[in-house]
């Protein structure tokens, strides 16, 4: 009976460009677990180079089951259960990542029953060829990789037993000269004592026979290296790496820029017996690092804050989100947190997946004058790539803010139908300049706003104007516009009733508030009266009899706000005249 001491591999190789010969396999693991009655769940995982040029997965994926002396028991061919693209994670926040890799995983899971055999059976899938061209390894584009594991008999152990596999996927970018430090433990579901040691992996397959049907038999070779590499040092010279037998912990500090494979096995252990041993390939690219600002800090807004205009702090901005963020806040001056300015904690806190966030101040307004007040604003974090602490800094000044005021034109007086115009303005100040305007009517947006007739209706138009500042605080104020034009009387009424000249037609009329009219008789003696005239006198007097034919004097007085406060302005359109009454 022949041992198989490589009862499991796992690859897991760094994708390069320009491969040759559809090249595509960089990594593969098989492991199974125990379903009872014989049964057992095999999985395998393959990996690819999904960059173009290169081949795609075996779909479906055809592997052989070996009695432990080497014969044949089965071979099987399933299909893809899932084929994903993986992202390329790393660890290290000051690499600059290399856009060239591109890694697919595709899953197979198939149910075995094996009938019990005393010395097990093992399991094998072999493939070429390799992706890329590696520095440490001979002719990768023409050799492929074996990926086997053993199902132990009762001449070992306790049946039954279920393979250890790693728990997490290796970082593939690696700086040059600084050192790397890597968790590649394994995970038993028996709960089988684990010991983790550096190896070379297993090759298998060629460019004569890509895909033997059936798969090669044990025993397997070890990948063949280039000169200067080997096992315990497989980023050549001057670069060791040294795990952790107990904890799976690998350290390297690489010193050569290139690509590497390497390999990492587990042994597993129950009763003190050696039952499994599970190789992980996996390829590094080694590059000279562009060293990242993780973590930037710039200020965004002025240093003078005017009560509640305006803002200022910080914008922290990082390129590696795949963790919690913590900044440290410091506040110190004399104006005070949560009183003075809305309240800042004294951490922030971004979380994993958010790439920005904002650190910002604004003054309260409380409409006291208080002066000016200090803000002290420092925010502070480590530097992930050297653990140090920066601290970036600004220093404010909280100011009172005078609210703005508007003074605007009075009121005016035109008379459109005499084709007469006015500029109506308005002065803005305090507050926080430049300023801006808008006129309603009209939609001016400056200052002042020419008002012609087009924009008037009889008699008074208010005009609306709106001033705000830098700070988006409004003010208003309105101009009243009159449309008023002198009023002008008939002097003749004819009271026959052919429909012409039958009453005192005022023309204007609409242009006032309210008109009175007076008429009087040639002795003085009032005729008529009235305090809202409505163009509606026929010549009647005031108990509504027709008055006889003959000449009559009158006064037409116009009302209006516009006269309320200007005495000179009150008697400008008083008219008087005389009217001659026919019948």
């Amino acid at each position: 009976m022949k041992k198989i001491l490589v009862l499991a591999g796992f690859l897991f190789v760094l994708l390069l460009p320009n491969t040759s010969r559809a090249t595509h396999i960089v990594g593969g693991e098989v492991y199974y677990d125990s379903l009872g009655n014989n049964m057992y769940k095999v999985t395998f995982e393959i990996f690819r180079d999904c960059t173009p040029g290169t081949s795609t997965f075996d779909n479906p994926l055809n592997y052989t089951v070996f009695y432990a002396n080497g014969t044949i028991w089965s071979q099987f061919s399933i299909p893809a259960n899932l084929i994903e693209q993986l992202p390329i994670t790393y660890d290290d926040p000051c690499v600059t990542v290399p856009n060239d890799i591109c890694i697919e995983r595709a899953v197979y899971i198939d149910t075995l029953t094996l009938p019990f055999d005393i010395d097990g059976y093992y399991i094998t899938y072999t493939r070429c060829c390799w992706s890329g061209a590696y520095d440490n390894i001979v002719n990768p584009g023409d050799n492929g990789i074996n990926i086997t594991t053993t199902i132990p008999g009762s001449s070992l152990v306790n049946l039954p037993n279920q393979s250890a596999r790693f728990t997490n996927y290796p970082q593939i970018v690696l700086c040059s000269n600084n050192e790397f430090t890597f968790d590649h433990s394994a995970t038993d579901p028996d709960g089988d004592s684990l010991v983790y040691s550096i190896v070379a992996p297993w090759a298998g397959g060629s460019t004569a026979n890509a895909n033997p049907d059936p798969d090669d038999a044990a025993p397997y070779s070890p990948l063949v290296w280039n000169p200067g590499y080997s096992d315990t040092q497989p980023f050549g010279p001057g670069s060791n790496i040294v795990i952790d037998p107990q904890t799976g912990i690998i350290t390297v500090t690489p010193n050569n820029i290139g690509s590497f494979v390497a390999g990492v096995q587990v042994d597993e252990y129950r009763q003190g017996i050696l039952i499994n041993s599970h190789i992980r390939t996996y390829g590094y690219r080694v590059v000279a690092c562009q060293i990242l600002v993780p973590v930037e800090v710039s200020v965004t807004g002025p240093t003078q804050l005017i009560e509640d205009c305006g803002f200022a702090g910080f914008i922290v901005t990082r390129d590696d989100t795949t963790s919690t963020l913590i900044v440290q806040v410091l506040l110190s001056g004399t104006a005070v947190n949560g009183d003075d300015y809305p309240y800042i904690d004294d951490t922030l806190v971004i979380p994993q997946g958010v790439e920005s966030d904002t650190i910002g101040i604004s003054a309260f307004y409380d409409s006291i004058t208080e002066g000016t007040e200090t803000v002290f604003f420092n925010i502070i974090i480590e530097d992930p790539c050297d653990g140090t602490f920066d601290t970036t800094s600004i220093s404010l000044n909280l100011i009172d803010y005078n609210p703005i005021t508007m003074i605007a034109t009075d009121s005016v007086n035109i008379c459109s139908d005499m084709g007469e115009t006015v500029l109506i303005g308005c002065l803005a100040s305090s507050g926080v300049p430049p300023y801006g305007y808008y006129w309603q009517p009209g939609g001016q947006i400056t200052d002042s706003i020419l008002v012609t007739g087009s924009m008037l209706n009889p008699n008074f138009n208010p005009f609306m104007v709106y001033a705000q500042d830098a700070c988006g605080k409004r003010d208003s104020s309105y101009v009243k516009v009159y449309n008023q034009c002198p009023l002008l009387t008939p002097n003749v009424i004819t009271m026959n009733g052919d429909g012409n000249n039958d009453a005192f037609i005022i023309d204007n009329l609409d242009n006032f508030d309210h008109v009175s009219l007076t008429v009087v008789d040639r002795w003085g003696v009032m005729v008529y009266q009235n305090d809202d005239y409505k163009n509606d006198w026929k010549g009647t007097d005031v108990s509504g009899k027709q008055l006889t034919e003959g000449v009559y004097f009158f006064t037409v007085t116009p009302q209006s706000e516009k006269f309320d406060y200007d005495d000179v302005e009150r008697t400008k359109y008083t008219m008087h005249g005389f009217v001659h009454l026919y019948d």
